[in-house]
């Protein structure tokens, strides 16, 4: 069985934002269905302000219009850089959404799924 790794693109994106550039205004619509994947994996970078401040949460969803934490518990990010594996298997969607900030943040996200095939 071999490993596949995907970039996935953002719900309502239609392939053309890859990675996707987040703000406190707009993070809350940046949804990924991770449906088949067993894990994704987050790159996060900060392309205007290398010390943006601010709160990343990663939230999950099975209807995708309500959101909750992770079952094992809040998945949060302060940091740019790749970040570990998450597991996502039963999951329908994620997202990604500033839930903190001290003014206006930007980061760029690319998410990565992985499945086996």
């Amino acid at each position: 069985m071999a490993t596949k790794v995907d970039i996935l693109t953002p719900i309502g994106f239609d392939g053309a934002y890859n990675p996707v550039a987040i703000s406190s205004a707009i993070a809350s619509n940046v949804r990924y269905n991770v449906q088949g994947y067993s894990a994704i994996v987050l790159q996060i970078d900060t392309p205007n302000d290398a010390a943006a401040a601010g709160t990343l949460s990663l939230q999950c969803s099975l209807d995708g219009a309500t959101w909750y934490d992770f079952p094992s518990g809040a998945i949060t990010y302060t940091t740019a850089g790749v970040k570990a594996a998450v597991n996502v298997e039963g999951l329908v969607f994620v997202r990604v959404q500033v839930t903190t900030t001290s003014g206006t943040v930007e980061y760029s996200v690319t998410v990565a799924g992985v499945r086996d095939e």
